[in-house]
């Protein structure tokens, strides 16, 4: 019987493994994200972390760093010069959410259709991100 135990207990950290694996190393289903997490070899400044599995491009991880970007149509300066501190956090912000693998855990779905989001908080950010689904599964 304690044999049985063990077994089952093997069986289901197991499970619990490949489930968590299964949230990890994969891309969100967004505007500019990649279908695939894998090799980026030139990811922009604060891009950079992730270029050996980011779900970024280089052309996406220049973007973030630009104070007039095409990404959202968003300018940092939109309310005056943002201080250089404050700038670099946002970017560093946005390079986490383009090009990350690892934010499974924290993507849920949006409005009752399979878009993405970040549950804020959570992931210890300070808003919530979303972006429409482009109909990728």
């Amino acid at each position: 019987m304690a044999a049985r135990w063990a077994v089952l207990g093997l069986l289901a950290a197991g499970m619990a493994s490949a489930a968590k694996e299964s949230v990890l190393n994969v891309c969100m289903d967004a505007k500019h994200h990649k279908t695939q997490p894998g090799p980026e070899g030139a990811l922009h400044g604060q891009c950079a972390p992730w270029k050996d599995n980011a779900c970024c491009t280089a052309e996406t991880s220049t973007g973030a760093h630009q104070d007039q970007s095409y990404l959202y149509n968003f300018n940092w300066n939109h309310c005056g010069v943002m201080p250089e501190r404050c700038k670099q956090h946002f970017i560093q912000d946005t390079c986490l959410y383009e090009c990350s693998p690892n934010l499974g855990p924290w993507i849920d779905q949006v409005r009752g259709r399979w878009g993405w989001a970040l549950r804020a908080g959570e992931a210890g950010l300070g808003h919530v991100l979303t972006a429409p689904s482009s109909g990728r599964s």
